[in-house]
């Protein structure tokens, strides 16, 4: 009786390439099969496209694939197969890598083995070969010999900036039960960053020794924000995955939250298991200041609304509890606004949603906001809430505007602000608002009246300002028509002042409808009592007064 077998033909076109698959099968008995799999040659990007979803513009290449099988599939021991790849290659810009002969895997008495192969590309040489058995006691045995340039991982992620050279020396060998993994990998000069990460490795040298139950980190150190950064410590994954690693940083400048600069010294230590560790330490900052594009409603916005829930991931099992404190009373300006302070802050929570607890004290300050100088009388910002960052102020500021002192108090978090107003000589709550929004009272608004041509006049003026302001990085330019010289003139009056440094505060105004009416005045703060001003006036006197600061 002659047996039952199945034929089948099938062509078809995958990733632009054409695919010949052909099979005979017996359908009965140990179902001995012979299969073969065929391909003309397979673009990569198309390939890559069905399992990355940001594609490289320009990634070329292709590759080629050739698969054999026969044997009873009843009898997996008895199944030999084969497959070779006698094309590989990829290239991105002026990198390229590729198989620089046919890579060969065999099938054959339940053993995988790597024929010799030898992977060559932009300054990169990596030699691999090896045998692995999926049954019975057989060792398995594998060498890996080389370096690659780091460069080739702008393949897989365009938006990497990578560069340096990995160079290994691993070998694998033992028994079935108990395999042995031995060798070295060095890095040199590596460099890894990204556009939106705050910051970027530079210059990781050091050496990674690898034994059979763990991965010893020796010697590495690194450039990180312009600091240096030394790691030590292992890595076990026998009997189980465990961290025991620490960190060392010195000046280090990190870019979050936006608009900020710090710079930190640290040092933590990772220590757990893959499902429980801790990232513990301290972290002192040195320095801070304010980037010269910082924007306060843009930084506040960075607090408020929720985030996404990213997946689940080795991030959730990380537990933080770091210490950040300032090394001493820390100052920091822009041309619109600058604070002194201390800061004591905890971060706990976890790596994948890290939460800020504690208490910064603002002890001075000064802001400009719609061309009035603001200066911090107090300031308290509190992080109170263990289950997300949500900073909470306290805080007053004082400003006169006419022949009125004025109090403002900002209370609550950032996106739920609630104000109070203080003026002496007293004022009604809407006096105080008007203003602070308009140079006048109420009262004096409605008995001066604005023509449309005025309004007009003030919006024009407003709007040049504002970008002349940003554009120069001035602190407050007033371009006012209706206050001073001829109302007709919309630039009749000037008033330009300028945060020179920490301390010195420079002002000059002018009335442009009469010449020579030029007020030049400088004000230098000596420390938090005392401060003095130099001033020369409309008719050339110089005065020069002292003031003494205190609180009753």
């Amino acid at each position: 009786m002659a047996s039952e077998h199945a034929e089948l033909t099938v062509d078809s076109q995958v990733a632009q390439a054409s695919v010949h698959s052909k099979a005979e099968v017996n359908l009965s008995g140990d179902y001995y099969t012979d299969a073969t799999v065929d391909t003309t040659g397979v673009p990569l990007a198309p390939l890559f496209a069905m399992f990355l979803s940001d594609l490289p513009q320009g990634l070329q290449g292709e590759t080629e694939l050739h698969a054999s099988l026969k044997g009873p599939l009843k009898d997996k021991t008895r199944i030999e197969a084969h497959l070779t790849i006698p094309t590989l290659k990829a290239s991105y810009q002026s990198l390229e890598i590729g198989a620089a002969s046919p890579i060969r895997l065999d099938y054959s008495d339940s053993v995988v083995t790597l024929q010799p192969a030898e992977i060559r590309g932009t300054d990169t040489s990596l030699r691999v070969e090896g045998r692995i058995p999926l049954s019975g006691n057989t060792a398995p045995t594998l060498t890996a010999q080389g370096s690659v340039d780091v460069r080739i991982l702008r393949i897989m992620d365009p938006d990497l900036q990578s560069s340096g050279v990995l160079s290994l020396d691993i070998r694998a060998s033992g028994t079935a039960t108990d395999p042995a993994v031995r060798g070295q990998v060095h890095l040199r000069d590596v460099a890894v960053s990204t556009a939106t990460a705050p910051l970027g490795v530079q210059k990781l040298n050091g050496t990674l020794d690898i034994n059979s139950s763990s991965l010893q980190i020796s010697s590495l150190t690194a450039e990180v924000g312009g600091g240096q950064v030394s790691l030590g410590g292992s890595i076990s994954y026998k009997p189980s995955l465990q961290f025991n690693v620490s960190l060392q940083s010195k000046s280090v400048r990190l870019r979050y939250p936006d608009g900020l600069r710090a710079l930190l010294d640290a040092n933590l230590i990772l220590s757990g298991t893959k499902d429980a560790s801790i990232l513990n330490g301290r972290v002192l900052i040195d320095t801070l200041s304010f980037t010269p594009d910082f924007d306060l409603a843009k930084f506040s916005d960075q607090f408020s609304g929720n985030s996404i829930p990213a997946q689940p991931g080795l991030a959730d099992s990380v537990k933080l509890a770091i210490g950040v404190q300032s090394k001493s009373n820390l100052s920091a300006t822009s041309s619109q606004i600058s604070v002194e302070g201390q800061v004591n802050l905890q971060v706990i929570g976890t790596a994948a949603n890290p939460v800020i607890i504690g208490r910064t004290d603002l002890t001075a300050g000064e802001l400009f906001y719609r061309n009035v100088r603001y200066q911090l009388q107090r300031g308290i910002i509190t992080f109170d809430n263990p289950t997300e960052t949500a900073p909470v102020l306290n805080v007053s500021v004082a400003t006169t505007v006419e022949q009125y002192n004025l109090t403002l108090t900002l209370r609550g978090p950032f996106d739920k602000l609630t104000t109070s107003y203080t003026s002496e000589p007293p004022l009604a709550t809407a006096d105080i608002i008007n203003l602070i929004a308009n140079g006048k009272t109420t009262q004096e608004a409605n008995a001066t009246g604005q023509s449309t041509d005025s309004m007009i006049a003030s919006q024009v003026a407003s709007q040049v300002t504002g970008g002349i302001q940003h554009l120069a990085g001035i602190s407050s330019l007033q371009i006012d028509p209706l206050l001073g010289g001829n109302n007709q003139n919309p630039s009749a009056r000037v008033a330009i002042q300028q945060r020179v440094t920490r301390n010195f505060l420079f002002t000059f105004s002018t009335d442009l409808s009469q010449p020579g009416s030029e007020i030049v005045q400088g004000d230098y703060q000596i420390n938090k009592r005392w401060s003095v001003s130099l001033t020369r006036d409309e008719v050339g006197g110089v005065s020069l007064d002292g003031k003494y600061h205190t609180k009753f």
